[in-house]
């Protein structure tokens, strides 16, 4: 697509998923002084393609191009003050934050040193549960050094699908049996190959195709979408950021879907 193509479309997505979840608010009189909350959804979904550098680049482009899409549109720093309103289990470090211990974040994610990058550094980890064709279905973000089973009892409650696969890290017969006492959910975790309750060849191969579409997606976030470059100052910028980025991919997929396009395939969707 080309740049007004996937605007136009973005806007139709997004407008469309409103109208099902969220009822419109009343019209008020007058001409309208802001944005509406699509108008804000699409501009900030489409400020993540990789096309513009940074919010700066991407706010420049737009002062100078979208206008005629957008005529009540505001400054960068007007649009940051806006209150912003996307299955297989799997726990992954998500966005890092390199910093001291008195800088960004400080008593809100772990400090701790990153062993591959040797330096210190504030670190989040992202759950996503993400379905068999690749699609984020929900996501939930941690400091590190949270126990990872306490966040999957959050990304489950929140999910609620009937069926999970998670990694080794959620191998217990004694946490299988509680999701499924509270939340109805079978969870199938790989055990290691040397365990008692070791799945045969055919099993481990099924569980490691399916980790391949989960890696590849959580791949694209980083390096498409720049999911550890964001930038955010604020625990609030930052949730802002990811859900920009997951709600990115989302609609990307939504549109390949629409074009009989492979799900995943986002990197040609702008030309």
């Amino acid at each position: 697509m080309d740049l007004d193509s996937l605007l136009v479309s973005l806007y139709v997505v997004i407008d469309e998923w409103r109208t099902v979840h969220r009822p419109r608010r009343m019209a008020q009189p007058g001409r309208p002084s802001l944005p509406s909350d699509v108008e804000v959804l699409a501009l900030a979904i489409l400020s993540q393609w990789p096309r513009w550098r940074s919010e700066r680049d991407f706010w420049g482009f737009a002062r100078a191009h979208l206008l005629p899409y957008f005529p009540n549109l505001l400054s960068q720093s007007q649009f940051g003050d806006l209150p912003h309103s996307g299955r297989s289990l799997d726990l992954r470090r998500g966005p890092r934050v390199r910093a001291c211990r008195k800088s960004l974040f400080a008593g809100q994610a772990s400090f701790g040193r990153s062993v591959s990058k040797a330096e210190w550094d504030y670190d989040f980890k992202v759950a996503l549960s993400i379905s068999l064709e690749g699609v984020i279905t929900a996501f939930f973000l941690a400091c590190a050094a949270c126990d990872e089973r306490k966040v999957g009892d959050a990304l489950i409650a929140q999910d609620r699908h009937d069926a999970y696969l998670a990694d080794k890290g959620f191998s217990s017969v004694e946490w299988g049996k509680r999701s499924s006492d509270l939340y109805g959910a079978l969870v199938a975790a790989t055990p290691n190959a040397n365990s008692n309750r070791a799945w045969p060849e055919a099993g481990r191969r099924w569980a490691s195709s399916k980790r391949q579409i989960v890696a590849g997606v959580i791949d694209q976030l980083k390096d498409f979408f720049a999911l550890e470059r964001h930038r955010a100052k604020t625990l609030g910028g930052l949730l802002a950021r990811i859900s920009a980025k997951i709600a990115a991919c989302t609609c990307g997929q939504c549109l390949n879907a629409g074009l009989d396009w492979q799900l995943r395939h986002l990197a040609d969707l702008l030309v």
